[in-house]
């Protein structure tokens, strides 16, 4: 019995050892400024659990907890030696000054509660973290400067404005963040943070801008100089409470520093009037100084109204805006595999970028081809232009034919309320090509041949016997037969084609994998030249295009809640699911995210074939 006990003893030993060593670490710069971002990570070298963040007061969280754990094994003298550890961090960012300490977090080690120590931060304002980086700046020896006070940071401040806080799904708004200045003694530096549109579908209004758009404007009473720093179209893709995120943008401006008189400590000179006023007024005037200031617009938050229900067309796909349709064909008489061109314009003002084609019922006999997409626009104001499908239809048989009148639904926000516009019914002739059948299986008509019976042979005959007839036998009635089948087989295999082109939707399904498969290996060729943003862009329509050519959603309509409604809709494994989820979210931020953030784009095209080809395999 003491000899078990002895050896319990022993085998514990370890985990005891193990329990002394375990140090659990916050670790944060001594020092910021306001507008800085910074990390705050709580470090252990053990394997925990139940991670309980302290609360976190007089800074903004940006982001975090973050996770992460590392394992190591080492051989030492013949031993192996394990050993991990994990981290948590958080991006925060000072708001204002002063000294603020930052609790204790806990965290369990096989049941144990360990905590970390507490983290003490002091945030200078600009004033002092110019001091601090410049203490002798721009005072020449011999000449000392007084900065005279500042009166041009208080006014500098960054505004985010948006034309419409409360749109519909699908509606436009205009958000410009405007950076407004008393003085034109300013510098625009790197901005330290860009917005993102979590929501929205996004179109950079000054991409192709060469300098920043300026002019005056009054506000509270005050003249100002006005640069629009950035300005976007955004297109809410879900209804209710979406946040604009701040801009937080660096400026360098100047403020007046009088240099001081080297006689104003003088007892003579520094107090007779005279000299006192003819050395600071002639010899020692105003210079300027440079002060570096982060500004950061507020985050705006848009009440998003979702679209009525009422009323809603069948064939609506989720354009929203002010629109008028035409559609056109070249040639109303043709002969038969002679092409015609189809054109549908829809034009007006909304989201044009994410308008589909139109959803169009061509006869049976017609061969019709992908429509062509040329767009038109002009982003001014709002996305107003013209997106134009342009159709090759082929027929293949003769007769008169219609194409039923095209139509088009959309939202009107201003008038609240579906409108279906409508096209004329085109009607086609097609007349007989040459080298076409007389007949014409899919009209089922017979034509009569003039003379149904002639001479094959001229007098006079010179008739042979042949041997042994075939008729009768076994062969015979085989060969017969062997046309009927193939003819009905002929049928059956081209009423199937039929109904599959006449599937639209069915269609499009079958072509998701293909389309995200030839986005990929585009992507490929983005990853093997190194251009990363164009990758990261392709990849992204691979998987929502996939999404979306699959179950039949317009891009309109898509976002992370919808995308993971229809996987589970179709019964998707939750594992794979989320998986599928993971990847749209790290392709998404790995589009923002500063450089060696996210994953590499190896993994991330890895991670993207891997996706697709189960998702694939299960809804097959």
């Amino acid at each position: 019995m003491k000899q078990k006990l002895i050896l319990l003893f022993l085998l514990a030993i370890p985990g005891l050892l193990l329990a002394q060593d375990v140090s659990f670490t916050a670790q944060a710069p001594k020092q910021v400024y306001i507008g800085q971002q910074f990390q705050l990570t709580f470090t252990i070298n053990a394997e925990g659990s139940n991670f309980m963040a302290p609360e976190i007061v007089n800074f903004d969280i940006l982001n975090g907890p973050m996770v992460s754990s590392g394992q190591n094994i080492m051989n030492i003298n013949g031993k192996l030696e394990y050993s991990s550890s994990m981290s948590f961090t958080f991006i925060l960012e000072a708001t204002k000054a002063g000294t603020f300490t930052i609790p204790q977090a806990l965290i369990s080690v096989k049941g144990k509660r360990y905590m970390s120590n507490a983290s003490t931060i002091t945030v200078l304002n600009q004033n002092q973290r110019q001091a601090q980086q410049n203490p002798n700046s721009n005072q020449p020896q011999g000449k000392p400067q007084v900065i005279t006070k500042d009166d041009v940071g208080g006014d500098v401040f960054l505004k985010a404005v948006v034309d419409n806080n409360n749109p519909y799904q699908g509606e436009g708004i205009t958000v410009t963040f405007k950076l407004y200045t008393p003085t034109n003694r300013l510098q625009i530096d790197a901005p330290e943070k860009i917005p993102s549109y979590p929501g929205f579908w996004a179109q950079d209004l000054l991409k192709d801008a060469t300098q920043y758009p300026q002019y005056t404007e009054t506000y509270n009473g005050k003249k100002y100089i006005v640069a629009e720093l950035r300005k976007a179209e955004l297109y809410p893709q879900k209804s209710g409470a979406l946040i604009i995120d701040p801009l937080v943008q660096n400026v360098i401006y100047q403020v007046k520093v009088k240099s001081k008189s080297p006689f104003a400590d003088d007892p003579f000179f520094g107090n007779d009037p005279f000299f006192k006023n003819m050395m600071d007024d002639s010899f020692f005037g105003n210079d300027y100084q440079n002060v570096k200031k982060t500004l950061r617009s507020s985050p705006v938050t848009i009440n998003v109204k979702p679209l009525p229900v009422a009323n809603r067309p069948l064939d609506y796909s989720g354009a929203v805006g002010q629109f008028s349709m035409k559609a056109t064909v070249d040639h109303t008489e043709v002969v038969t595999n002679d092409g015609i061109t189809l054109r549908v314009s829809i034009s007006g003002t909304g989201n044009l970028n994410l308008i589909e084609k139109p959803a169009i019922n061509f006869p049976a006999d017609f061969e019709v081809y992908e429509p062509k997409i040329i767009d038109n626009f002009s982003a001014k104001g709002g996305t107003s232009g013209t997106r134009t499908f342009e159709y090759l239809i082929i027929p293949r048989a003769s007769g008169d034919f219609t194409i039923d009148p095209i139509q088009f639904s959309y939202f009107n926000p201003s008038q609240k309320r579906y409108i279906t516009l409508s096209s004329e019914k085109f009607r086609l002739k097609v007349n007989k090509g040459h080298g076409t059948s007389a007949q014409s299986a899919a009209q089922g008509d017979v034509k009569y041949l003039g003379n149904d019976i002639r001479y094959l042979m001229e007098s006079p005959l010179n008739i042979k016997p042949t041997g042994n007839s075939l008729y009768g036998k076994f062969l015979y009635w085989l060969l017969l037969l062997i046309p009927v089948l193939g003819f009905i087989v002929f049928i059956i295999v081209y009423q199937r084609n039929m109904q599959l082109k006449g599937d639209a939707k069915l269609m499009q399904r079958k072509k998701a994998t293909r389309i995200a498969v030839k986005r990929l290996h585009k992507a490929k060729k983005f990853l093997d030249n190194g251009q990363h943003d164009a990758f990261h862009e392709e990849i992204s329509f691979a998987l929502w295009g996939y999404i979306s050519q699959k179950f039949n959603v317009p891009m309109s309509l898509l976002s992370m809640d919808t995308a993971r409604e229809q996987l589970e809709m179709r019964h998707v494994d939750p594992e794979l699911t989320e998986r599928f989820m993971n990847t749209l979210h790290d392709c998404n931020y790995a589009r923002y995210a500063p450089p060696g953030k996210a994953l590499n784009m190896q993994q991330l095209y890895d991670l993207a074939i891997k996706t697709i080809s189960e998702t694939e395999q299960v809804l097959r």
